[in-house]
């Protein structure tokens, strides 16, 4: 088992599973021998094929008739395929090209499933990464709307009241407004979607447990009190195992396809124009 492990781990080992894979695809896809070219054989399997589409789409299990209709529809567009092909309609087509690219990616991209996810490789993507998976800071808040542009000897004076605890009611102090008077723990994309943009950057800057201000929002201007603050933090790889093992799978995927396109290049002998070649040319 610590064998197979080692070997799972190894880059040369990705690279001759997927091309298994390939291998293995293309050779389920072409079948045992081709036909010969003006012959078109439709085979069983590819009438179940047929026919659980349909089902797919209408629940429903295709009629005879239907059935019928299906292979028909299918025959012609191998014939309308065969046909262009012929004719070179599949050349210079950009769609097609990206199209077949975008399926060699696909079959490529298939071969991180092969790769093991062990802990520690896990572990050391999120220390990588720490910024993507990042719990942003929270705040809980209290808030009194005081106006679009009050006096600042009217700021003060609210401040002094709520400060000395004189005003039994502190709401009874600012300005009527459908804005929240109280937000619980919230992060800065919740906040500031409610006050406006920028409100929780400037209420960072305020202590916790007392009244603050003058905060400017979207609205006016606030008086605030924070009641709670929870710093920003990095999630352990158990809060975020899965989006982590995601993200780990698609860098995978992306680093198999660079390593399976470097040995395909080398194949090829690409002539570039002399103002991209050699220092600009692509490889």
């Amino acid at each position: 088992m610590n064998l197979l492990k080692r070997l799972l781990r190894e880059p040369l080992v990705h690279f001759l599973a997927v091309g298994a894979l390939l291998f293995v695809i293309y050779a389920g896809v072409s079948g045992p021998a081709p036909e010969p070219v003006n012959a078109i054989v439709v085979n069983p399997g590819q009438v179940e094929r047929l026919a659980a589409g349909f089902q797919r789409v209408w629940r429903r299990p295709p009629t005879d008739d239907e059935l019928r209709a299906l292979v028909d529809d299918f025959v012609r567009e191998e014939v309308y395929y065969r046909e262009a092909l012929a004719l070179g309609l599949d050349r210079d087509d950009a769609v097609i090209r990206r199209r077949l690219r975008q399926k060699m990616e696909f079959l490529t991209d298939s071969g991180a499933d092969l790769i093991e996810a062990r802990p520690d490789a896990l572990e050391a993507y999120l220390a990588a990464h720490e910024e993507d998976y990042r719990v942003p800071p929270r705040l809980a808040l209290e808030q009194i709307y005081l106006g679009e542009a009050p006096p600042k000897e009217r700021v003060e004076s609210v401040l002094q009241a709520l400060q000395t605890e004189r005003e039994e009611d502190p709401w009874k102090i600012g300005e009527r407004t459908l804005l929240p008077a109280r937000m619980p723990l919230s992060a800065p994309d919740t906040i500031d979607g409610v006050f406006g943009k920028g409100f929780f950057e400037r209420l960072q800057r305020l202590p916790v447990g007392q009244w603050a201000g003058p905060v400017e929002s979207g609205y006016g201007v606030h008086v605030v009190r924070i009641t709670e603050s929870v710093p920003a933090r990095r999630p352990a790889l158990e809060d975020v195992h899965d989006a982590v093992l995601r993200d780990w799978k698609s860098a995978k995927a992306r680093e198999l396809r660079e390593q399976l396109y470097a040995r395909l290049r080398e194949r090829y002998d690409v002539t570039l124009p002399g103002a991209l070649a050699p220092d600009t040319e692509s490889r």
